[in-house]
């Protein structure tokens, strides 16, 4: 799953740089729903939770402690720098020291706080998930199948409800380009906890033998992958490229044919690795890209080519310093915070 975490942390970055793109066509349009990739990560955190532990929950040996733990060592040091960094720039604005308090142990979405880094609000909202997990994981993992339906077809309701809410402006809050493009309202954290639920349970699904043989084959995964681009192509609704998102996950979770290869291929596992970096990095360049597309104008160039190579260029230089960071401060903080607690976790994917 390293390879659509890339994806996604791409994804956001260009949605973000191109925030005053007018939709013109198929492409504009794909490019102005990057706020779903957010919604991906949500899915996916779920998903790869449930298959790390899944099975400690079920055995009775799953440890909050231990988890918390690992979690806190995988997004806090990169998250506290980005955060601090925001604020010694003077771009965090000045908060009151509750909203400040709040930002520096990544629970601000409980209060309905701004997030200092701007793309990190979602970071909150998974605190959050993480400190429920092993509760919402008895009503998708450890449940009957009925309970599970029934848990499935909330978390879908919701998300559905919170669609049709914004499409009709009935919810009171920032949407920048489309339904569920909710970034700064109480509706983040259902937004994220339904997601992480919907993840939990497609991982479920995608233990299902029927499941595995119908989405193994390269067809039927081209036909996933084209669902996703053609329902995020349209601007009617968000919620028909939310369930493409979630066929996508179960197929690519399948580790073979046309996703394997896409998805699991070297630019894109070396992105996953450096995703997290990308995500709370690329707020700051948002100004580089400005100046970048005016040098670029001057030159003579047209307007949408002065913004692609001027947002091309600084996601290279963005992704370049994720990757420093990657190495010589988030892997290094993630490993000497894990040695407090020496008890592994099981499975082999990672978030």
């Amino acid at each position: 799953m390293t390879g659509i975490r890339g994806a996604a942390a791409i994804f956001v970055m260009i949605y973000h740089f191109h925030l005053r793109m007018v939709a013109t066509g198929p492409l504009s349009t794909i490019v102005l729903h990057g706020y779903l990739a957010v919604d991906l990560f949500f899915i996916l955190s779920g998903f790869v939770m449930a298959h790390v532990y899944g099975k400690a929950l079920q055995s009775g040996t799953f440890r909050q402690r231990s988890f918390l733990l690992h979690r806190i060592a995988r997004i806090f040091p990169l998250y506290i720098l980005a955060t601090l960094a925001f604020l010694a720039l003077g771009r965090g604005g000045s908060p009151s020291l509750p909203a400040l308090a709040a930002n520096l142990v990544m629970l601000q979405s409980l209060g309905n706080w701004p997030s200092l880094d701007p793309p990190a609000w979602s970071v909150s909202t998974e605190m959050v998930a993480y400190l429920l997990f092993p509760f919402i994981a008895v009503a998708c993992l450890r449940s009957s199948p009925k309970i599970a339906l029934a848990t499935g077809c909330m978390a879908l309701l919701a998300i559905l409800v919170m669609t049709l809410a914004a499409s009709r402006h009935y919810i009171g809050a920032p949407i920048a380009k489309g339904d569920l493009d909710l970034f700064f309202s109480p509706y983040t954290l259902v937004r994220c906890l339904a997601g992480f639920t919907i993840g939990q349970l497609a991982y479920r699904l995608h233990d299902n033998a029927h499941v595995r043989r119908a989405l193994s084959g390269n067809f039927l995964q081209c036909m996933v992958l084209l669902l996703v681009m053609a329902t995020m192509a349209q601007a009617l609704s968000d919620f028909p490229a939310y369930l493409a998102l979630i066929a996508l996950i179960v197929a690519i979770a399948q580790d073979r044919g046309v996703l394997r290869y896409i998805f699991a291929s070297p630019p894109l596992m070396f992105l996953g690795k450096v995703s997290f970096g990308i995500y709370l990095l690329h707020f700051q360049a948002i100004g580089t890209v400005d100046r970048l597309e005016g040098e670029a104008h001057m030159l003579g160039l047209g307007v949408e080519a002065s913004d692609w190579i001027a947002s091309l260029a600084v996601s290279a230089m963005v992704t370049a310093l994720a990757w420093m960071l990657h190495r010589i401060f988030e892997s290094p903080l993630r490993r000497m915070i894990r040695r407090i607690e020496k008890r592994p976790a099981s499975g082999p994917l990672s978030v």
